[in-house]
């Protein structure tokens, strides 16, 4: 009873994604609809960082494929440590969104998900085939929480949950994600949602930390591809230049509570460019800083939701791919805690 409550509550807040207008499930159909079914099999919900992207199928299959496989899937690394690992970066990323769910579901494994409680162990620091496992973890958050960042509220529970129901409420969802599907899960299914140039393409040198593991890096190969292809359908060779390089030299870190700091790169852009520019610069180093106005901005040039979602992606991934580089060779910074822009 409480599955099918808390699946229902969850289909429903689809309602609060921003900016988008993803299919909902009753509605769905095709590969969506075969997506969705999957998710709330394996995942125990239907997860929302998953169908907001059904907009353009292809990335919402490429997330759940790096969610499925680096989160859920057992190896040599427990799934509490996962969690664990999730909720630090979710933390770090100033996503609390993905905090609070994952906090709930370390909670409900056991773990400590205050940021009082000890640190998880640095993915750096574990056996090849371990740290190929929680860099995967990394990666598929660093991700995910910046396109949650984007399209998604604070909270995962409705703005109507009365005040005393919010804590059972958040832990009853953690224990349904944490118990998701019961059996143990069968590796590598996803990837067959993935295109076949997707599942074939060359692992690239950014994801060499992933060697000691050939089945993690054959996914995020997979995925990777999948969302560079989905980019390159909607933005620009410059936009995705200029972000590429901007990330290099900056890094993927926020740059303060202005977004002044957009302007400068953004210049050398062709005009008509830049409105997705600025959207693809914001999600890859403030994803928070997304708001109202620079989606207006991608509409008023032409863009559409299945475009929106494609560039977010593409900027989101791109992000990732430097910060669990930059977090397998260092030490993790704590990101800033700031607010959105609206």
């Amino acid at each position: 009873m409480l599955r099918t409550i808390l699946r229902a509550a969850v289909r429903r807040s689809l309602n609060e994604v921003r900016h988008i207008r993803p299919d909902p499930p009753g509605r769905a159909c095709g590969e969506v609809a075969d997506l969705y079914g999957r998710v709330e099999r394996d995942f125990g919900v239907l997860a929302p960082p998953v169908a907001m992207l059904s907009p353009a199928p292809e990335c919402a299959a490429a997330t759940w494929t790096a969610l499925r496989e680096s989160l859920l899937v057992p190896g040599r690394t427990g799934r509490a440590e996962r969690e664990a690992l999730a909720t630090d970066v979710s933390r770090r990323n100033a996503c609390p969104y993905c905090v609070e769910v994952h906090g709930a579901t370390l909670g409900s494994l056991g773990g400590d998900a205050e940021p009082a409680g000890p640190s998880p162990r640095p993915p750096g620091s574990a056996p090849p085939a371990e740290r190929a496992e929680l860099g995967a973890v990394g990666l598929t958050f660093h991700y995910i929480n910046r396109m949650v960042n984007v399209f998604l509220p604070d909270s995962p529970l409705p703005d109507l949950a009365p005040g005393p129901v919010r804590g059972p409420l958040r832990r009853a969802t953690g224990a349904v994600i944490a118990a998701g599907h019961g059996p143990r899960l069968a590796p590598d299914t996803a990837l067959e949602l993935l295109p076949e140039r997707a599942r074939l393409a060359p692992a690239p040198d950014d994801l060499r930390w992933a060697c000691g593991n050939p089945r993690i890096l054959r996914v995020l190969t997979g995925v990777c591809a999948a969302v560079d292809a989905a980019g390159a359908r909607t933005l620009p060779d410059t936009v995705r230049a200029l972000t590429t390089r901007h990330i290099g030299e900056h890094g993927a870190e926020p740059a303060g509570v202005s977004r002044a700091w957009s302007t400068e790169p953004l210049a050398a852009l062709p005009e008509a460019h830049r409105p997705l520019g600025r959207l693809a610069l914001l999600t890859a180093r403030a994803s928070f800083q997304v708001g109202d106005d620079t989606v207006a901005e991608c509409r008023r040039a032409g863009a559409d939701d299945a475009d929106l979602v494609r560039a977010v992606s593409w900027a989101a991934m791109t992000a990732a791919r430097h910060a669990t580089a930059r977090d397998l060779t260092s030490a993790p910074r704590t990101a800033p805690n700031q607010g959105r822009q609206t």
